[in-house]
């Protein structure tokens, strides 16, 4: 087991890469920790500055300014295209809405009824497309013999939830405790890939150095025993890695692990940590600069973090750069801890596409680990 040996020895040395990442992520571990239990999200629709143009003024553009003049507040529009983009530009507007003279024809064809421009530099502005949607929505479901029902649509759109609170004190178990878990198993797939990348290919970029390789040629060690204790040796510093992150999840928040469904998040980690270790492999027969891993370390974890939900929650991320995620396992690593899965049947596709990377990743650095060795 000298090789295993050596494997070893040459992976504590890059000891302080996994010590100052697992740190950082304890850090901010703890202190997310201590604000889920201080509050929960929740959505608070605010007014917006609207203008309306109405070119149609029917029955029905009427019943659409009464509904967003309850819930916004009207400012004054001046005339043509390039007065509505200024307005918005200029901040006086959070988005202004032209209405068609054919309005109330669109609508019963259920067409593109009317013109939404927004703000796009401010997020609640997405509200007013929303209140449109609305709106447009129960004129459609009310439409009967010619009519609409604008009574019986305000009756429906004014009508309220009222949410009756059956326990106090239940904040940090439940959905608190969620967005925590979810939060901490996010952002270990990050940090899983960064380690793995950066330290596993720093180590096998020693193992492909051309010396080491003559050396191996010339002695009575076989290759496809040399190949088994790196392999071991890989395993066995990808095992230590990841137990560090779930034993930490125990360790901060154990008493909590009763409410959600751990087991699934251990298991999503894992399978996740299996495709990385063979994306590790792949890159290790790709290249053997320690200048070019360091790097692809930093771009894949942190841009696939991006992508994939880590950083910005997948529902705020658009169709394409979902679509360009969905190459990658962190997507689905991230889908599942998104989920709150009940049980396994619920995410055995993203289980099975994480272990499918994997092997697509380890085929293909077989390929290219045999192209060298021919060479």
């Amino acid at each position: 087991m000298t090789v295993y040996r050596y494997f070893i020895k040459i992976a504590l040395r890059n000891k302080w890469t996994i010590i100052a990442y697992t740190i950082i992520f304890f850090i901010l571990s703890i202190i997310n920790s201590s604000n889920s239990t201080q509050g929960e999200a929740s959505f608070i629709e605010t007014k917006l500055d609207i203008g309306i143009v109405d070119n149609s003024n029917s029955q029905l553009s009427n019943g659409l300014k009464e509904y967003l003049e309850d819930k916004n507040n009207i400012v004054e529009v001046g005339p043509g295209e390039e007065a509505i983009r200024e307005q918005i530009f200029l901040e006086i507007a959070d988005a202004i809405i032209v209405i068609p003279e054919d309005f109330e024809e669109r609508v019963i064809n259920k067409e593109k009824a009317l013109e939404v421009y927004r703000d796009d530099r401010r997020a609640e502005s997405i509200q007013i497309q929303n209140q449109i949607n609305k709106f447009l929505l129960f004129a459609n479901a009310t439409y009967e013999v010619g009519k609409f029902d604008l009574e019986g649509m305000k009756a429906a759109l004014d009508e309220k939830i009222h949410v009756q609170l059956i326990k106090e004190g239940h904040k940090g178990t439940g959905e608190g405790i969620g967005e925590w878990f979810r939060y901490y198993f996010n952002f270990t797939g990050y940090v899983i890939m960064a380690i793995y990348i950066a330290v596993l290919g720093l180590v096998m970029a020693d193992f492909t150095d051309p010396n080491i390789k003559n050396r191996r040629m010339i002695s009575s060690k076989r290759f496809l025993d040399f190949n088994r204790e790196i392999y071991l040796g890989q395993l066995s510093v990808a095992s230590v890695i990841t137990l560090i992150f779930i034993l930490g999840c125990v360790l901060i928040k154990g008493k909590y692990i009763g409410v959600i469904n751990f087991h699934i998040y251990v298991i999503n980690t894992l399978a996740l940590s299996f495709a990385i270790l063979c994306l590790t492999y792949l890159i290790n027969n790709v290249t053997r600069s320690k200048f070019v891993i360091n790097g692809i370390s930093t771009v894949l974890s942190l841009g696939t973090s991006f992508i994939s939900g880590v950083m910005v929650p997948q529902e705020l991320l658009g169709d394409r750069v979902l679509t360009i995620a969905k190459f990658f396992p962190t997507y689905y690593f991230v889908r599942i801890n998104d989920m709150g899965p009940i049980s396994l049947l619920d995410v055995r596709f993203e289980i099975l596409m994480q272990i499918l990377f994997g092997i697509a990743f380890l085929l293909m650095g077989l390929y290219f680990s045999k192209t060298t060795q021919r060479a």
